[in-house]
């Protein structure tokens, strides 16, 4: 999944240039958030790969805001999680027919992966609330 491209055109300091990386980042993030609702695994995947990009941003930017760096944080928490259930997935597809507690076992610990994962996700979304660089009302134009 390619990342969406940040529009640059006329950025003339630090502060603009984080602002147009996080609102990017933050309007691709909400939008592939569907994948988490619908608990695909494609979707899932795409929706951690765009956490990831969210939290190299505002790891990125950090030094400009010292809020992003507790927003980054979460997001790490939320990629775990997201992480853990890609992990469950992977060993499902290739788990031999014949091990049908070990399948159960593996498709609870994802169900409890993803159930964290949108825990994690709501409250993410209340941090970058509180974050003055990113412009939530922007983002919600996309998602």
């Amino acid at each position: 999944m390619k990342p969406d491209p940040v529009p640059l055109h006329g950025v003339t300091d630090g502060i603009e240039l984080a602002r147009r990386v996080l609102d990017t980042r933050v309007c691709e993030v909400r939008r592939l958030a569907g994948g988490l609702q619908q608990r695909d695994q494609q979707g899932l995947h795409d929706f951690r790969i765009a956490c990831k990009r969210v939290r190299y941003a505002l790891e990125r930017f950090a030094d400009l805001d010292s809020s992003l760096e507790t927003v980054a944080k979460h997001f790490e928490l939320l990629q775990d999680a997201l992480g853990e259930a890609h992990d469950r997935d992977v060993l499902l597809s290739v788990l031999p027919v014949a091990m049908g507690q070990t399948e159960q076992r593996l498709a609870a610990e994802r169900e409890a992966s993803v159930d964290r994962a949108v825990v994690l996700w709501a409250q993410a979304q209340e941090l970058l609330l509180d974050c003055p660089l990113i412009v939530l009302e922007a983002a919600s134009n996309h998602s």
